[in-house]
């Protein structure tokens, strides 16, 4: 007589994780519009050996209220540089901590690889090439909330430690989505 309480309790538990799981007969979420935002920045002409600092290297401004959920710093450097990249909309770098992180969206540091044969005629001068990309995205459902109107900055520390003078360009790729 305890087979029948069993079965059910097992019939029951199977319907309900059966129910539980979403059919393939159900429509897919809605997508919502993910948008892309460069900020473009640059130090200006930064001389060989020298520590470049700029704050607010450049800036992108949402017109309505956004939630960024992706950010990557392409990196850049095929000579010997030290870049240290900031997103946020702080007026200045490295004022986000943990008193206040808010509006801190991504950091990130890279360093090139440094000139090979600096008397070199032909053929690559390079040791090698650093071009690859920093990235970060967010869990799903999250995102690092930005009002409207409010600049966001990439700001820039470079050290040149290569043999010439170089005209550091750098870009920000900010992924996100409008919101109410």
């Amino acid at each position: 007589m305890r087979a029948r309480p069993l079965r059910a309790a097992r019939l029951a538990a199977c319907l309900t994780i059966a129910f539980a799981v979403p059919s393939a007969a159900e429509p897919a979420p809605a997508l919502r519009e993910l948008k892309t935002a460069v900020i473009k920045a640059t130090t200006g002409l930064c001389p060989k050996g020298a520590t470049c600092h700029k704050d607010r290297a450049g800036s992108f401004v949402p017109k309505t209220r956004i939630g960024i959920v992706a950010a990557s710093i392409p990196e850049q450097a095929d000579v010997d540089l030290y870049v240290d990249a900031e997103i946020s909309t702080k007026p200045e770098m490295y004022q986000c901590n943990e008193q206040d992180a808010t509006g801190c969206v991504f950091r990130a540091k890279y360093a090139g690889p440094g000139l090979f044969d600096y008397g070199a005629t032909s053929g690559s001068t390079y040791l090698g090439s650093n071009v690859t990309n920093t990235n970060i995205s967010f869990p799903s459902g999250f995102a690092i909330i930005i009002s409207a109107g409010t600049p966001i900055h990439l700001h820039l520390d470079v050290i040149n430690s290569s043999l010439i003078d170089l005209k550091v360009d750098q870009d920000a790729w900010l992924y996100y989505v409008p919101l109410p």
